[in-house]
Protein backbone atom coordinates (compact mmCIF):
# COMPACT_ATOMS: atom_id res chain seq x y z
CA UNK A 1 0.00 0.00 0.00
CA UNK A 2 1.35 3.41 -0.98
CA UNK A 3 0.38 6.57 0.90
CA UNK A 4 1.25 9.85 -0.78
CA UNK A 5 0.04 13.40 -1.27
CA UNK A 6 -2.40 13.80 -4.13
CA UNK A 7 -1.48 15.99 -7.09
CA UNK A 8 -3.40 17.57 -9.96
CA UNK A 9 -3.02 14.25 -11.79
CA UNK A 10 -5.22 12.65 -9.11
CA UNK A 11 -8.11 15.10 -9.62
CA UNK A 12 -10.62 12.70 -11.16
CA UNK A 13 -9.74 9.89 -8.75
CA UNK A 14 -10.28 12.29 -5.86
CA UNK A 15 -13.60 13.47 -7.34
CA UNK A 16 -14.70 9.85 -7.70
CA UNK A 17 -13.86 8.86 -4.11
CA UNK A 18 -15.25 12.14 -2.71
CA UNK A 19 -18.53 11.57 -4.54
CA UNK A 20 -18.61 7.99 -3.21
CA UNK A 21 -18.00 9.03 0.40
CA UNK A 22 -20.73 11.68 0.21
CA UNK A 23 -23.16 9.16 -1.33
CA UNK A 24 -22.40 6.22 0.97
CA UNK A 25 -22.09 8.24 4.20
CA UNK A 26 -24.15 11.44 3.83
CA UNK A 27 -24.11 11.85 7.61
CA UNK A 28 -20.31 12.12 7.66
CA UNK A 29 -19.51 14.62 4.91
CA UNK A 30 -20.68 18.16 4.25
CA UNK A 31 -21.54 17.85 0.57
CA UNK A 32 -24.02 15.91 -1.49
CA UNK A 33 -22.71 13.62 -4.24
CA UNK A 34 -24.34 15.94 -6.78
CA UNK A 35 -22.42 18.92 -5.43
CA UNK A 36 -19.15 17.01 -5.82
CA UNK A 37 -20.07 15.78 -9.32
CA UNK A 38 -20.97 19.30 -10.47
CA UNK A 39 -18.00 21.05 -8.86
CA UNK A 40 -15.76 22.79 -11.37
CA UNK A 41 -12.37 21.15 -11.80
CA UNK A 42 -10.50 24.32 -10.82
CA UNK A 43 -12.52 24.56 -7.58
CA UNK A 44 -11.78 20.94 -6.73
CA UNK A 45 -8.11 21.49 -7.54
CA UNK A 46 -8.09 24.23 -4.89
CA UNK A 47 -8.80 21.48 -2.37
CA UNK A 48 -5.81 19.43 -3.52
CA UNK A 49 -3.08 21.94 -4.19
CA UNK A 50 -1.23 24.40 -2.01
CA UNK A 51 -2.07 28.05 -2.54
CA UNK A 52 -0.98 31.47 -1.39
CA UNK A 53 -3.89 31.44 1.07
CA UNK A 54 -3.24 27.91 2.35
CA UNK A 55 0.42 27.03 1.72
CA UNK A 56 0.26 24.24 4.30
CA UNK A 57 -2.43 21.91 3.07
CA UNK A 58 -2.54 18.51 1.43
CA UNK A 59 -4.75 15.55 0.70
CA UNK A 60 -3.25 12.13 1.34
CA UNK A 61 -4.25 9.14 -0.70
CA UNK A 62 -3.83 5.45 0.06
CA UNK A 63 -3.31 3.50 -3.15
CA UNK A 64 -3.43 -0.18 -4.02
CA UNK A 65 -1.62 -0.12 -7.35
CA UNK A 66 -3.42 2.73 -9.14
CA UNK A 67 -6.69 2.44 -7.20
CA UNK A 68 -7.33 5.19 -4.64
CA UNK A 69 -8.68 3.35 -1.58
CA UNK A 70 -8.66 6.09 1.03
CA UNK A 71 -8.10 9.76 1.74
CA UNK A 72 -7.38 12.11 4.60
CA UNK A 73 -6.82 15.84 4.23
CA UNK A 74 -5.10 18.58 6.22
CA UNK A 75 -5.27 22.35 6.07
CA UNK A 76 -3.50 24.75 8.37
CA UNK A 77 -5.42 27.86 9.25
CA UNK A 78 -4.08 30.94 7.51
CA UNK A 79 -4.64 33.93 9.81
CA UNK A 80 -2.16 35.04 12.46
CA UNK A 81 -4.60 34.29 15.26
CA UNK A 82 -5.44 30.82 13.94
CA UNK A 83 -2.12 29.48 12.58
CA UNK A 84 -1.67 27.38 15.69
CA UNK A 85 -4.51 25.13 14.43
CA UNK A 86 -4.75 22.57 11.68
CA UNK A 87 -7.94 21.06 10.33
CA UNK A 88 -8.36 17.37 9.37
CA UNK A 89 -11.12 16.52 6.93
CA UNK A 90 -12.24 14.04 4.25
CA UNK A 91 -11.09 10.91 6.10
CA UNK A 92 -12.54 7.94 4.23
CA UNK A 93 -11.58 4.38 3.27
CA UNK A 94 -13.45 2.43 0.62
CA UNK A 95 -15.02 -0.85 1.76
CA UNK A 96 -12.40 -2.98 -0.02
CA UNK A 97 -9.66 -1.14 1.88
CA UNK A 98 -11.15 -1.51 5.33
CA UNK A 99 -9.65 -3.85 7.90
CA UNK A 100 -6.11 -2.92 6.83
CA UNK A 101 -5.62 0.02 9.22
CA UNK A 102 -5.61 2.48 6.30
CA UNK A 103 -7.50 5.18 8.17
CA UNK A 104 -5.03 4.89 11.05
CA UNK A 105 -2.08 5.03 8.65
CA UNK A 106 -3.49 8.12 6.94
CA UNK A 107 -4.14 9.81 10.28
CA UNK A 108 -0.69 8.86 11.60
CA UNK A 109 0.86 10.49 8.52
CA UNK A 110 -1.14 13.70 9.05
CA UNK A 111 -0.11 13.81 12.71
CA UNK A 112 3.52 13.15 11.78
CA UNK A 113 3.52 15.90 9.14
CA UNK A 114 1.77 18.38 11.43
CA UNK A 115 4.34 17.87 14.18
CA UNK A 116 7.02 19.15 11.78
CA UNK A 117 5.22 22.49 11.30
CA UNK A 118 6.63 25.27 13.42
CA UNK A 119 4.02 26.86 15.65
CA UNK A 120 1.28 24.31 14.95
CA UNK A 121 -0.17 23.29 18.32
CA UNK A 122 -3.36 21.40 17.62
CA UNK A 123 -5.35 19.40 15.10
CA UNK A 124 -9.11 19.67 14.96
CA UNK A 125 -11.74 17.61 13.20
CA UNK A 126 -15.47 17.08 13.16
CA UNK A 127 -17.11 13.67 13.17
CA UNK A 128 -20.77 12.60 13.15
CA UNK A 129 -21.85 11.16 16.49
CA UNK A 130 -23.18 8.13 14.60
CA UNK A 131 -19.72 7.35 13.19
CA UNK A 132 -18.61 5.15 16.09
CA UNK A 133 -15.68 3.49 14.27
CA UNK A 134 -14.23 6.86 13.28
CA UNK A 135 -14.75 8.27 16.77
CA UNK A 136 -13.03 5.22 18.28
CA UNK A 137 -10.07 5.67 15.92
CA UNK A 138 -9.71 9.37 16.70
CA UNK A 139 -9.90 8.74 20.45
CA UNK A 140 -7.25 6.01 20.19
CA UNK A 141 -4.97 8.55 18.48
CA UNK A 142 -5.38 10.97 21.39
CA UNK A 143 -8.17 13.22 20.09
CA UNK A 144 -10.67 14.35 22.69
CA UNK A 145 -14.12 15.91 22.49
CA UNK A 146 -14.15 19.66 22.76
CA UNK A 147 -17.67 20.44 21.63
CA UNK A 148 -20.91 19.34 20.04
CA UNK A 149 -22.62 20.84 17.03
CA UNK A 150 -26.25 19.83 17.33
CA UNK A 151 -28.01 19.61 13.95
CA UNK A 152 -24.65 20.29 12.29
CA UNK A 153 -25.84 18.79 9.00
CA UNK A 154 -29.33 18.69 7.56
CA UNK A 155 -29.63 15.85 5.07
CA UNK A 156 -31.71 16.18 1.90
CA UNK A 157 -34.37 13.93 3.44
CA UNK A 158 -34.78 16.38 6.36
CA UNK A 159 -32.92 14.36 9.01
CA UNK A 160 -30.38 16.15 11.17
CA UNK A 161 -26.91 14.91 12.05
CA UNK A 162 -25.23 15.88 15.32
CA UNK A 163 -21.48 16.44 15.08
CA UNK A 164 -18.66 16.12 17.59
CA UNK A 165 -15.71 18.49 17.48
CA UNK A 166 -12.43 16.83 18.48
CA UNK A 167 -8.92 18.13 19.17
CA UNK A 168 -5.44 16.66 19.41
CA UNK A 169 -2.55 18.60 20.92
CA UNK A 170 0.47 18.05 18.69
Amino acid sequence: MLIRKLTKDDLEGFREIREEMCREHPEAFGQTPEEVRNMAADKLLEWLLVSDTFPEKFVLGAFDDDRLLGTAAFRREDTAKERHRGWVWSVYVRPEGRGQSLARQLMDKIIEESRKMEGLEMLTLTVALSQTNARTLYTSLGFFTCGLNLHGYKLPDGRYVDLEDMTLWV
